[in-house]
């Protein structure tokens, strides 16, 4: 259970992300919808973060160093966001987007895996990418 529970957690906020993005992207604007949606992820962070942190650890002290990985990822984070309600905005369908966007990510972290960290990339692996990339024009071409 230890194994898979993440998964299923990403797998359930994901598809309920999804959704919440779709409907957003027709209602208030793309930035509006940011504030709200980061004002309630911190204050859900931050209130985890006092549940499920280590005891003994020094939160205050924990908390507020900056962490330039940590300022990136929020960077990329707003970039998905607003992307996403923008896509959903100029007419993709949940089903395909999410399809295509991941599959480009997949092929996008199997290059950086390979440049940045010197992971090895197997043929199997490429013609998996190769067979994704053929699955995408099926599906997304109209």
């Amino acid at each position: 259970m230890k194994f898979w529970w993440p998964i299923g957690l990403i797998v359930f906020c994901s598809t309920a992300y999804q959704v919440g993005v779709k409907e957003i992207s027709t209602g208030i604007h793309p930035l509006t919808a940011l504030v709200l949606t980061y004002l309630s992820a911190s204050f859900a962070s931050f209130i985890l973060y006092f549940f499920l942190a280590p005891q003994g650890e020094n939160r205050k002290k924990e908390i507020f160093p900056w962490n330039p990985s940590a300022l990136g990822l929020g960077f990329s984070i707003v970039g998905i966001e607003l992307g996403v309600v923008y896509m959903y905005r100029a007419g993709w369908t949940v089903q395909t987007s999410f399809i295509l966007t991941n599959s480009l990510i997949v092929a996008a972290l199997m290059a950086a895996g390979a440049l940045f960290y010197k992971e090895k990339l197997k043929l199997r692996q490429l013609a998996g990418v190769v067979l994704t990339l053929a699955g995408i024009v099926c599906i997304v071409w109209q």
